[in-house]
């Protein structure tokens, strides 16, 4: 069970649903991920890492790229 704070680019987070715990993992085309928050430097064809995080709060699923949650 890993605690994860999701990025502050997402809704929830400016709502104050900050913190949550990692439930999933899954893997996305670069090419499927909206362009104003895809990472810097990929490529067609390179895979993203997902993280389906359990808001604690709110207890909604939400899906981000893992490499921008921060550990606590």
């Amino acid at each position: 069970m890993t605690k994860l704070e999701i990025p502050a680019y997402t809704d929830r987070w400016m709502m104050g649903d900050r913190e949550g715990v990692l439930v999933n993992t899954s893997s996305l085309p670069w090419e499927k991920i909206q362009e104003s928050i895809r990472p810097r430097g990929g490529k067609p064809g390179d895979k993203v890492e997902i993280g389906h995080v359990k808001l604690s709060i709110s207890g909604k699923t939400v899906r981000v790229i893992l490499n921008d949650c921060t550990a606590r």
